[in-house]
C-alpha cells in the first residue's frame, strides 16, 4: 500500500514542495516545485500567494502526511527567523485545512538521514536525493532537494522505507 507525504522546505521568497509516494520497496517522487513570492509585495500579500500554491498542491495530490524542515537554531538576525516563523505558520495552515499531520525535522537530522552527514552542503543533498529518487540532478533546485530531502526523512523515520 502506497503513502503519500509532502516535504515542505518553507521559506518567504521561495517554499520548496515535493510530493512522494513509497512503500517498503520502492519511492516515487510524483511532483516536486517553488511557490516563489515577489520581494516588492507586503508581507501578507507574499505569505498569502504561499498559502494559495500550496493549498493547490494539496488539493491535487491528497498527501496523507506532510514532512516539514524546522527552523534552524541559529538565524544571525532575529527578524529572518520570524519571517521564516510566518512562512512555516503558513506552511501548517494549510495541514490544517485538511486536517494533514505534521512532522517537523531539524535541517541536521534531514541531511544525515538523506546524505549521512548532517553537515552536508546543498550540492551533496540535491545529489543524494536525485540517487535516492532516480532522478536527473540538474532537473531540481536546492528548494526542491531540501523539500524532498524532509519527506525522505519522514518515510525512512516512520520505517516504511529502507534504502539500500
Amino acid at each position: 500500500m502506497k503513502n503519500r507525504v509532502i516535504g515542505i522546505d518553507p521559506g518567504l521568497s521561495n517554499t520548496g514542495y515535493g510530493v512522494l509516494d513509497f512503500d517498503r520497496d520502492q519511492i516515487t517522487a510524483l511532483e516536486g516545485g517553488v511557490c516563489k513570492t515577489v520581494v516588492s509585495d507586503n508581507l501578507e500579500i507574499r505569505l498569502k500567494s504561499i498559502f494559495d500554491d500550496l493549498r493547490e498542491v494539496v488539493i491535487e495530490y491528497k498527501p496523507k502526511v506532510m514532512a516539514v524542515e524546522d527552523l534552524h537554531s541559529r538565524y544571525r538576525n532575529l527578524k529572518t527567523a520570524i519571517i521564516m516563523g510566518h512562512a512555516r505558520g503558513v506552511v501548517c495552515l494549510v495541514a490544517s485545512q485538511f486536517e494533514i499531520p505534521v512532522f517537523n525535522y531539524q535541517p541536521t537530522q534531514i541531511k544525515n538521514i538523506v546524505t549521512g552527514s548532517g553537515r552536508a552542503d546543498k550540492i551533496q543533498i540535491q545529489r543524494s536525493v536525485a540517487r535516492l529518487l532516480s532522478l536527473n540532478f540538474k532537473s531540481f533546485n536546492e528548494h526542491v532537494a531540501d523539500a524532498y530531502a524532509a519527506a525522505i526523512c519522514y518515510s525512512m523515520m516512520s520505517n516504511n522505507v529502507s534504502y539500500e
